[in-house]
This record gives C-alpha cells, structure tokens and sequence, in this order.
C-alpha cells in the first residue's frame, strides 16, 4: 500500500532518540522490528487523521499528539535509561505512543450513527449502525442535565451553544471508550504480528495500551520479566508508566476539564478553539529533575482548568514514583542498571494571566468560585427552612428503600430471576433507646457507593450516569422517587446516632461483602466495618433523641398510620411494625382509598349539585387514584348560576328584596342570599349571607410517596413558583402520579414547583376527568358544560384538557 504520509511522518520519528537508538540496535540483526514500526507508525498516523474530520477543534490527538509524547518519553527516560532498556522495551515504547489513541478515531459509520440521537424517527442502513447508535444512546441517555441544556439552548436559538455541547458530548464518549476501542483495532488488525523474533507481543501491546486509561495502580498486574527470546526480556510495567506520563505530560486534551466543561453553559463561555491553544502550552521543561509549564492565560477559567490539570499530574506523579521505585529495585535485582525518577510536583512559577501592551494583566486571577460552609449549610439543610418537619426522616429513609428495590426489581428480571421487594419499618425499644428501623432487599451499597454518592451531600446516585447505565442496562422503568442527594442528613433532625448494615447486588449470585457503618452525628467520621449481613440489602437504624422525638406521643396504631400517611400507594408490600402491632401497606390499600375521604362537611347533599365519582385505573396514563366533581344543576342540566328564591316582602311600607342563588365558582360552589333581622333598637337590617358547597380538597403522592401540600391553596397564599389548581369546578381527590410520569418538587419534597412537567400533568389531569364526565352525560348536556367551564375558566391547561375529550 502507497504511504501517502511517509514524507510528514518519517522524518520526524528519524529525529526520535528512542528510533535511533533501535535503529542502530537492530542494523545486523532484527531488522524486522524497524519495519514494523516504520508500518505501525504510517497505520496509526493515517488513521489520526480522521479524528479532526469527527471532532473539529474539539481534540487534538492528531501526529502532532503521537510526536510530543514520543518526545516526553525521551526527556523523562533520559540518554542513560534509554541505552539500558532492551530492544523489546524499545519497541513496545514506540509502539504504545503510537496505538494508545488509535481508539480516538472511530469509523466514521459510528460517528454518523451516534449523532442520529438528535434526529428525530431516526431509521439504520443495518445492525452495526443500529448497535453504535444504542451504545451512545445509552451514554446519552445517563446524562439528562446536559439533554435538558441542549434542548434549552435550542428553543432559545442559540444553536452554536447546543451544538458545543453535542460535541462535547461526543468526544467524551469517544474518550472513556477510547481505550477499549483501540485494544479492539489492535485485535483485528495487528494480531499475531506484533513480533520480537518469535515472539508475539500483540496481547502485551494492548494490554499497555489499556492501562493508560485504567487506575495507575493496575500497572503492577503487568509482568515485570516478560521473556521475548534467549536472555532477552520485557519490563512491561515501565513500558505502561512512561507511557501514561507521557501522554499525560501533553496536557491530554480528552480529559475534558471539568471547569471549563461547566462554564460551557455561562452566558459568555470560553471557546474550545481558545483552550486549545493554551493545551499546547507555550514553553515547557521535562527531565527527570523538573516539569514545568508556561502558559500566558487570556480567562481566568483557562488558568483555573491548567492549575487543574497540575493537580491531576502531581497526583499521577505521587503514585508513579512509588511504582517506579518499585521497578527499579526489582531490576536492580536482575542486575539492569535502569533506575528511573520523575519530580513528585509540577513547577507552575510560569503559568500566569496574559498582559495587554499597557502591562497590565488582562484580568485579576483568584481560584474564587463559589464554596459551602459546611457548618452553615447544614444548619440550613437540618432546621425547618428547608425540611420543615422532622417526620421527614422517614419519608426520605424510604424513598431510598423504594428506589434501590425498584432498581433491583428491573436488575432481577433482566436476569431472568425471581425476586420479592421488601421493605419493614419498625418502631421499637432497645434496652434505654427508642429505635426506627428500615430495612430493605434492594441494591444495597458497596464502598465506591457510600464514598461517591451516600457520605456526599447533594450528589445523588439517583441523577448520576452511574445510575442510569444500570437502568439502561436492566431496562427499568421507573421514575427515582430520591432526587436531591441532601436526604439522610434528614435522619439527623430526630436521631444522634445512624446505624447503617448493607451489601450490594452486582451480578447473579454475586454482591459485595457486606458492611457496617456507624456515624455518630452529621459531622462525624464515618466508622465502617466489615458488616455480616447475609443477603443484598440495606437496613438503617435511628438511635432517635430522647425527650425529641416527633413520634414518642403518639400511641403504637397512630404511628402506624402516621406512616401509612406517607407512603401512600407503594409499588410493593410494606410491612410496618411496632412492639404489639404491625399493618401491610400495598397498592391494594391505595385502591381501597377513595375521594370521600377528602370530603369535607361542604360535600353535603344538594338537590342542585350532581356529584361524578371517577376511578382512574389507567397507570399508563401515570395517574391513578379516585375524584369527586361537582356540577351545578338545573333541571338535569349543567348551569353556571341558579336563583333559587327571589322574594319582595313590605315591611312598615318599605320593601325588601330576599334572594338566594347558588353559583359554580373557581375550585367550589358558593350559595349566598340576603336576609332581614331585627335589631334590638327594633331596627330592620339587611343582611348578606354565604354558604360553600363542595370545597375543593386535594392529596397527592408522587410514585408512591406523599407530597404533604394541597394543590388548592388559596391565591394570596402560593409561594413564587408553587403550583395552584384553579379550575371551573370543585374537585376533591386522591391521586398518585405514577409510571415515567413526574412532577419538579422543591428540596424538601413539601410542594411542586412550575415546570412543563407540571403543565403535562394538569392537561393530562384536566382530560382525564373531563373526558369520565363526558361519558356520563349526553351529547348536549356536555356541550352546555364545555359552554360554562369556557367562559368561566382561563386556565390554559384545563382547556386544551378538556378540549381534547370528543363526543
């Protein structure tokens, strides 16, 4: 095959200290390595060339990429290292810069297939389109903040800025699937010909090339005297450290900053191509004494993502000197004069802010961004501003339960195996304590869980990738009822002491061991043990405050109902149980709940008021429950207002006017009259008088879960942003928004806030009750009703509701 880029890349690798040195090695015998890599290096330079076809400015992993690490291997090997390394060694060197990233450049099918996630209907010319475009799409779909900014940026019309993050998206799939992406190239078109005499050293060559992206610690599983021939061996773990250094050196630009990944979606973001430039970096100095970087910085999110970056490589060269000195012990030992080092920190003297011609810099730099007092925003997070009630404690301790059995349920039948949801609350004596249990057989935890997610307050699991890859995997359908990741704090407001015994599920009949934590206030360190619990699970134990606690003066039935009352309609048995009693909760006791139980004294019988109970059975619809609507009426027909008694009465010769009527009004129907009394000076006084017919009542749980607000809360009393049902009819119901249905709820769980979401549901409610009415009655009396709600009503959402219902 003609090698097209010979000319760009061959005079380059001559210049390379590690080729020349193999080269001349190999003059009289194994001349076939130089060929080798002479075909290896013209492969993976032709390859590059298709990632800035994909990717635009957004990656630079190009020759230029390959060449500046070639060069860094050499600064931080040195001329001395260099000339004792083994020809093998040699070649794996070369050959690992020049395959690390070949992963980086993805068939342009794939590329083309990924990107058809933000078309709409989008269809495949066959299944190797289809596979690629489901595994971005589940990588996609575990990211739904940067979906929602990019649907924003969308309906705003700022195209460019959706399509940055679109991108970004893409080379961030690219990056953390790079690395298997190129062992895969490796095997299917390299095998069996990466050789050292007769030697194949294709699985060691992947192998070196996957740990650049793995944990540097698992460089240590690689064989440290691998024998390539007579005498002739392989440090295979040296090969893989210079390499991740290397690479790493180069100021890696697909490890995407997170700093200036987030301030993509600023009002002003710095532009990639901006970055781009100061990831080439200036100047800098490498050997084994000293790194250093210049960098003169134009925003100070540029000079806040390269001091990043220094912490990631000082990071990355604490560890590495720990293996390196491992290394050279073990080939002291072997009699190999190979003794590496590296600086344990990166000189930064240099990196500094850009001045205009005046001298002044550009701007003032600070690492100033936005940092929680702990103290502070605990004290918030405990106290009534955010939970309110300590009750709350509970409801979060089971969403939590609810959501890791949900998630096990999906896991399981993914398997193909049986499994039951369980969940026990428990309220009990333990010697001196007073005790609330919940225990479940759900996901359960494991270290990297409690480190990541459960000991870090505001990062849920639940809004994590981590979750939904899992989902994605396991095909679940479900809606997390925990959002916020601050909830266990909760458990603080009623209890000093957290006892937590859990396991987590990985696979069929495979879980983690188990574990025991203790936490002795919000403050605490963690005390973790080794736990003996048996199955997958998690049980969390509240020593509760004595003289505190919110259940202490209710009796053994009343805290039953009291949990009963937040866990409305659960998708699976809940078994409550105190010393002498214990109730099952389930979604048969959900059904069993009707709307009358929201009627109040208002609800009383009218001879002009026809009351419509409704069952809503539909959980495809994601809302379920019982209502009760009242309609006016007027001879069997829907009416907005209704004289019941006009009467003129003469009185010492003066007339007066006694009247009643009954009028539907927005959420209730309202009588009011006039009257005439006599006063004790034996005046005659005219008197206004009202009466209210079916008051509007309201609860509503969400998955399962309570949400302890009315959706009719008066007009002067609605917080900024809380939701209101104002409707042209009274309704009473109890309600539980269920299935991939959702709703947007403040922190604490107590309201809903506006959203579309929100909207969605109060069409969908609006149809839902109209279109049972509407069944009910005939042609004209609906007519007549659709007649009255439109004039009577401005609610944009009950409207298209109910305009949707046809007769």
């Amino acid at each position: 095959m003609a090698d097209d880029y010979k000319d760009e890349y061959l005079p380059r690798l001559e210049k390379s200290l590690l080729y020349a040195t193999i080269k001349e090695r190999t003059k009289e015998k194994d001349e076939e390595v130089i060929v080798l890599i002479n075909s290896a290096v013209s492969y993976s330079f032709q390859r590059t060339k298709t990632i800035l076809r994909h990717m635009g400015e957004y990656t630079l992993h190009d020759g230029d990429h390959l060449f500046r690490v070639l060069n860094i291997m050499e600064r931080l090997l040195g001329k001395k290292n260099i000339a004792n390394l083994s020809t093998p060694e040699l070649m794996l060197l070369i050959l690992s810069v020049f395959f690390h990233d070949i992963g980086m450049s993805p068939d342009e099918k794939e590329v083309l297939a990924w990107k058809k996630v933000w078309d709409n209907n989008p269809d495949f010319l066959n299944d190797y389109e289809k596979k690629a475009y489901d595994q971005f799409k589940r990588f996609y779909d575990a990211r739904p903040e940067q979906q929602e900014y990019i649907y924003r940026f969308i309906s705003q019309g700022k195209h460019s800025q959706a399509d940055n993050i679109k991108s970004f998206l893409i080379s961030e799939f690219i990056r953390q699937t790079h690395a298997d992406r190129a062992r895969d190239i490796i095997d299917w078109d390299w095998n069996g010909n990466i050789l050292f005499r007769d030697s194949d050293l294709t699985v060691e060559l992947a192998q070196i090339c996957y740990s650049h992206n793995e944990d540097a610690l698992k460089l240590l599983d690689l064989e440290k005297n691998h024998l390539c021939a007579v005498d002739i061996s392989a440090c295979l773990p040296i090969v893989g450290v210079i390499l991740r250094l290397a690479d790493i050196l180069d100021f890696d630009s697909k490890r995407t900053p997170a700093i200036l990944f987030s301030h993509l979606y600023v009002r002003n973001p710095v532009s990639l191509q901006e970055w781009n430039k100061h990831r080439a970096i200036e100047a800098w100095e490498i050997n084994p004494d000293i790194i250093q970087f210049s960098a003169k910085c134009t925003h100070p999110a540029i000079e806040a993502s390269i001091h990043q970056f220094c912490n990631f490589i000082d990071h990355e060269l604490s560890i590495c000197n720990n293996i390196v000195s491992s290394l050279n012990e073990f080939n002291a030992s072997k009699g190999r004069e190979i003794h590496i080092k590296f600086p344990f920190k990166v000189n930064r003297e240099k990196i500094v802010t850009k001045k205009d011609v005046r001298g002044e810099p550009l701007y003032l730099y600070r690492d100033t961004q936005f940092n929680l007092s702990k103290r502070q925003v605990i004290d918030l997070l405990m106290g009534t501003k955010l939970y309110g009630k300590p009750q709350v404690a509970l409801r979060e301790l089971l969403q939590n339960s609810i959501d890791a059995c949900l998630l096990r349920q999906a896991q399981e039948k993914n398997w193909r195996n049986p499994y039951e949801p369980w969940i026990i609350v428990k309220y009990y004596k333990e010697n001196e304590d007073t005790i609330l249990e919940v225990s479940d057989n759900g996901t359960g935890m494991d270290q990297y869980i409690i480190d990541t997610y459960y000991s870090r307050v505001g990062s849920s699991f639940y809004k994590s990738a981590d979750f939904y890859n899992l989902k994605s995997e396991s095909n679940a359908d479900f809606t997390p009822t925990s959002r916020f990741g601050i909830g266990i704090l909760s458990c603080f407001m009623v209890a000093d002491t957290l006892m937590v015994d859990t396991k987590r599920l990985y696979k069929p009949h495979k879980s983690s061991e188990p574990l025991s934590i203790t936490v002795e206030g919000q403050e605490s360190i963690f005390l973790i043990q080794s736990g003996s619990r048996d199955i997958p699970g998690t049980t969390t134990k509240l020593v509760l405050r004595k003289n505190r606690n919110p259940w202490e003066d209710l009796s053994e039935e009343e805290f039953i109902k009291s949990v009963e009352r937040v866990i409305p309609n659960p998708p699976f048995k809940i078994n409550i149980i105190t010393t002498t009693s214990s109730k099952i909760r389930d979604e048969n006791s959900f059904v069993e709940t009707k709307a009358i139980s929201m009627q109040d004294s208002t609800w009383r019988e009218h001879e002009n008021i026809r009351k419509f109970e409704i069952e809503l059975n539909d959980k495809s619809t994601g809302i379920i429950g019982s209502v009760a609507a009242a309609i006016l009426e007027s001879h069997g027909e829907p009416v907005l207002e209704l004289d019941l008694k006009i009467r003129q009465v003469d009185i010492e010769g003066k007339p007066y006017k006694l009247q009643k009527s009954i009028r539907i009004e927005e959420n209730l129907i309202k009588e009011t009259g006039t009257s005439i009394t006599i006063n004790d000076d034996g005046e005659i006084k005219e008197d206004k008088s009202s009466k209210q017919y079916a008051r509007s009542a309201s609860r509503l749980s969400l998955h399962g879960i309570e949400v302890p607000t009315s959706l009719f809360t008066e007009w002067y009393e609605v917080k900024n942003n809380q939701v209101r049902l104002a409707w042209p009819l009274p309704l009473a119901f109890v309600i539980d928004v269920c299935g991939n249905r959702d709703l947007d709820l403040n922190s604490p769980r107590t309201e809903i806030i506006i959203s579309d979401k929100w909207f969605s549901f109060e069409e969908e409610f609006a149809y839902l009750i109209c279109n049972e009415i509407a069944k009910n009655v005939d042609k004209l009396y609906w007519d007549k009703l659709k007649e009255i709600f439109t004039a009577q009503s401005k609610n944009k959402m009950f409207l298209s509701g109910m305009n949707r219902v046809t007769k």
